[in-house]
């Protein structure tokens, strides 16, 4: 019994052996609850407020023991800030991932030809505007299928390809994070949103006569503007891109606008 018994324990260690690569793949991610991620940042927090206290203390009592110690203690608490910073943060791709069905479902829907091409979607935000981004840049994209890309036979009569190129591009500016939606579509034409502002009651004739053109441009972040001339799924209904600006303002952030007629524009959000 014993002599049988002893290759069947030597072979154990070897299906042991054989399992084991598998194991980093079942555990190489853990689903946390945010508000566990505050918690911790807030004892974080409290964990530096302390430490800074113990200083004090120290230098007044000149005790270079306690010194020491807190140096040591700085280097693990500042080390623990930076993690905990990192636990919340998240690529962006789980966002822009969900676009490109989408694009290609609205350029079907409205016969246009479109490109849709995706850079930096590895830069990471924090899990709460990740939680959020995603409706603002759904109107944006929304915005440039409809009213920014022309249709085919329009653009080969202006001399572009009819393959209209939409741009979803995420990058970090210093402290910031900068996500832009590009077209090479019409541009958006200043006299037009001028025109319907007046029409729409928004502003005065002499105070659309009194913005400069980026300025008019900026107008189509007015609550209930809409250039659509009938109402769609898609637009018209004036509920596109107040919603952007109030949504990323909430987030602490800004969207601004930059065009040219007939090369296209660029929407920037700053975070």
């Amino acid at each position: 019994q014993n002599p049988a018994a002893a290759p069947a324990k030597k072979a154990a260690p070897q299906k042991q052996a054989a399992a084991k690569p598998k194991k980093p793949h079942a555990s190489q991610s853990v689903r946390v609850d945010i508000e566990k991620l505050d918690t911790l940042m807030n004892l974080v927090g409290e964990l530096v407020i302390n430490k800074v206290r113990l200083e004090q203390i120290g230098q007044t009592h000149r005790l270079s023991e306690l010194t020491e110690t807190l140096e040591q203690m700085d280097r693990v608490t500042t080390d623990l800030q930076s993690v905990v910073m990192k636990v919340r943060m998240v690529p962006v791709s789980s966002v822009f991932n969900r676009f490109p069905r989408m694009v290609r479902d609205v350029a079907k829907e409205l016969n246009k030809e479109i490109n849709l091409t995706i850079e930096g979607e590895e830069t990471e935000l924090d899990r709460t505007v990740i939680d959020e981004i995603g409706d603002p840049l759904m109107h944006l994209l929304r915005n440039s299928l409809d009213h920014g890309v022309e249709h085919p036979d329009e653009r080969e009569a202006k001399g572009k390809p009819r393959t209209g190129e939409i741009g979803l591009i995420a990058r970090h500016e210093g402290n910031n994070v900068v996500i832009m939606v590009t077209d090479d579509g019409a541009g958006i034409n200043a006299d037009k949103i001028r025109n319907k502002a007046i029409e729409k009651g928004m502003i005065s004739q002499e105070e659309a006569e009194a913005l400069e053109d980026a300025a008019a441009v900026r107008l189509i972040f007015l609550p209930g503007f809409s250039t659509a001339e009938k109402i769609t799924d898609i637009s018209g209904r004036g509920v596109g891109m107040d919603v952007v600006r109030s949504k990323i303002e909430a987030l602490g952030g800004h969207v601004d606008v930059e065009t040219k007629i007939d090369k296209g524009s660029i929407f920037k959000i700053k975070l």
